[in-house]
């Protein structure tokens, strides 16, 4: 007669075949979902949108603490801001602040590394199932969570890329050569840098100071931003994504509780 544990282990043998069979294909195809309606974000990596069909947004750049030494407007296509007009309040060599204007050369944009990162992380996520047989028969549970794994940690780095911005050191920041697509030149004790944090843009600019022992320093900095709204929901497709794979893991390892389940 069996016992109860013999039981139970039967039981959830039961409803981990079952789900093995039936289950993880279904929520391996929502998560396919998912990241093509995120792919729609990213058409430059992705190819989701035909170039000529990524639609180009004009956006005020404004100061959180409504500061007015910064002003900003610029068109952002896809990974790139493609034309940027700036004015800042610069201090002269009469020692009196005049409004220094600056913008683009023509045909020079600002390639926004985030963003290509996360589009390139999204496409290996998509390739790891789009490789998948839609008929694969899993053998083990142990297979679907290495697959998972490899699938969450392509997410992870999606979101990390647009949340978490890595810090640039101040030799970054003056020799990035992107400070030589603004004309007229910008000031030599000025550094600007647009990057992406979440949902926002930022244009963040440093005022630069030579000291004593020749070394430079940051003396002061000023930041304007604007939400991207393609961004913002981006975000929410990686987080929802990560969330279905996240239920199907939790799912398989309940169910793996007992020795020799998997």
């Amino acid at each position: 007669m069996a016992t109860t544990e013999q039981v139970e282990l039967s039981v959830l043998q039961k409803e981990l075949s079952w789900l093995l069979r039936e289950e993880v294909h279904h929520v391996l195809e929502d998560i396919k979902h998912t990241l093509q309606e995120c792919s729609e974000r990213f058409p430059v990596q992705t190819r989701a949108i035909p170039d000529s069909d990524i639609r180009a947004q004009r956006m005020i750049l404004s100061s959180p603490n409504s500061s007015s030494q910064i002003k900003c407007v610029i068109t952002l296509r896809g990974d790139s801001v493609s034309q940027a007009d700036i004015n800042f309040k610069h201090k002269h060599v009469k020692e009196q602040n005049h409004l220094f204007k600056t913008s683009f050369h023509p045909d020079r944009q600002w390639k926004l590394q985030q963003v290509q990162d996360a589009g390139n992380h999204l496409c290996n996520a998509q390739n790891i199932l789009g490789d998948l047989d839609p008929n694969y028969k899993f053998k083990s549970a142990q297979e679907v969570l290495l697959l998972l794994e490899e699938l969450m940690a392509c997410l992870m780095k999606c979101r990390t890329s647009l949340a978490m911005p890595k810090r640039k050191s101040l030799t970054d920041l003056i020799s990035n050569k992107n400070m030589q697509i603004f004309h007229p030149a910008l000031p030599n004790d000025v550094a600007l840098s647009f990057y992406i944090h979440a949902s926002k843009l930022i244009l963040a600019m440093y005022h630069l100071h030579t000291n004593s022992q020749q070394k430079i320093e940051i003396t002061a900095r000023l930041q304007v931003e604007s939400v991207v709204q393609w961004l913002n929901e981006a975000i929410v497709f990686f987080t929802l994504a990560l969330q279905q794979c996240q239920q199907l893991k939790d799912k398989i390892i309940a169910l793996c509780q007992y020795d020799g389940m998997s």
